[in-house]
């Protein structure tokens, strides 16, 4: 069976869906949680942590992505089962052959913003400086859906039948 993206901007439940994907014995990984992603230099191209000190000149100089090599090994392990990947890599462009299907979870805006503003697992969001980072993300995100046919899904329907529309699509 292949391997599986589950896309889609901070917010929109990428790592709720991942939850409730092990939950139904699924292998399911989760960009963040799972330690998958990480922030890497632009200019040298080499990893670095900076989970707490995301400064807007680091924003500006750093990408959020996952090792093509770590997408590699979930899809190698995925030749007798379904396996998926949860998160929003920057350089999903760059990953996307590895994926038989891919899932966009989509949001209205004011929805978004204020899962952003109110969860508690995870922090992106919440500075000025973050929220304009990740607004200048958006139609770059909708572009790559677009222009890739992502298959995209309301993320304001509820975990179990977004889950259930990914199963019946694969």
């Amino acid at each position: 069976m292949p391997l599986f993206l589950v896309t889609g901007l901070p917010g929109t439940g990428k790592s709720t869906v991942c939850a409730e994907l092990k939950t139904r014995g699924f292998e399911s990984y989760d960009g963040d949680y799972d330690h998958l992603a990480h922030w890497y230099n632009n200019g040298t191209g080499q990893p670095e942590e900076h989970d707490q000190d995301r400064t807007p000149e680091f924003l500006r100089t750093h990408s959020r992505d996952i090792a093509r090599e770590t997408v590699d090994g979930l899809a190698a392990n995925a030749q007798d089962k379904s396996v998926f990947l949860c998160g929003d890599p920057e350089n999903e462009d760059e990953l996307v052959d590895l994926f038989a299907k891919v899932f966009a979870l989509i949001l209205d805006e004011d929805t978004r913003q204020y899962r952003l503003a109110t969860r508690t697992n995870n922090q992106w969001g919440k500075l000025p400086h973050e929220i304009e980072y990740d607004l200048a993300t958006i139609p770059i995100a909708y572009d790559r859906y677009q222009r890739l046919a992502y298959i995209t899904l309301d993320s304001a329907q509820s975990t179990e039948i977004i889950v259930d529309q990914i199963i019946e699509l694969i």
